[in-house]
Parts: C-alpha cells; structure tokens; sequence
C-alpha cells in the first residue's frame, strides 16, 4: 500500500537542502545521546528539531550532491507510489531499521553502552543506503533531473 507524500513540494525542496540532511543525521546521534543521560530537556530539543528541520533550510541553489538527491529520490519513490516498507530492496532497509532503531531507543534508555553504539551504527549504515538507493533512483530517472 503506497503512502499519501506527507510533505508539501515546497517543505521537500527546503529539506533537499544538504545542511537539512547532514544535521538531521547529527540529531540522531544528539537524541541517542540525551536519552542514555536522560537529560530531557535535551531530548525535547532534539525532538524539535527533528521536527522542524525539514522546513528550518532554505531551497538549495544547487541540488547537485548526495543528500539533495536522496531526498529528492525519496519525494519522487513516495510521489511514484513506491512503499517505503517492505521486503523488496531498498524499503527493506526500512522495514528492519525501524524495529532495531526502537531497540537502540530502549538500549540508550536503560545506558547499555556497546549496544546503543552498536545500535547507532548498524542503523545509521541503513539509513545511509537507503540514502543512497534513493539518490541512485533519483539519478538514474532523466524526467526529474
């Protein structure tokens, strides 16, 4: 079952913006962070810039670079009615990021170190070529270059 795009064209060419993409990835690590020392305060900040960040850039000038595709990859794989979840490649990596980041969330909770890093980086790995597959996507379609 495809899923309705959730952003507005215009919030999807605010957050093509690189710097959208680089601290996005940087705020993961910052929730992470602030959920193993419970400091929520923290939490609640990186919460919110989570949420904003796709809005908080303005338009790149040039989307000629490997976060700017992605996103743009991923606005043109939902717009085409792709799923985002599956079995097939790359919604798989989806599909197990989503269970395995729930359990680094419960890891960082409870202060268990090895398996919050672990976590943090077979997640982050994921999501990086989920990045990538729909950077490739993107590129490798004429009508939207």
């Amino acid at each position: 079952m495809a899923i309705r795009n959730p952003m507005s064209e215009r919030a999807w060419r605010r957050h093509a913006n690189p710097y959208s993409g680089a601290t996005r990835m940087l705020a993961g690590a910052a929730l992470l962070s602030a959920l193993y020392r419970h400091a929520w305060k923290s939490l609640g900040a990186v919460i919110g810039f989570l949420v904003l960040n796709p809005v908080l850039f303005p338009e790149p000038e040039d989307t000629d670079n490997w976060l700017s595709e992605g996103v743009l990859g991923e606005r043109a794989w939902i717009t085409d009615g792709h799923p985002m979840f599956g079995t097939d490649y790359p919604e798989v990596l989806n599909t197990v990021n989503v269970p395995l980041y729930l359990y680094t969330l419960y890891a960082a909770y409870r202060r268990y170190p090895l398996r919050t890093l672990v976590g943090f980086l077979v997640t982050f790995a994921l999501k990086m070529a989920f990045v990538d597959a729909m950077a490739r996507y993107y590129r490798d379609r004429d009508d939207l270059r």
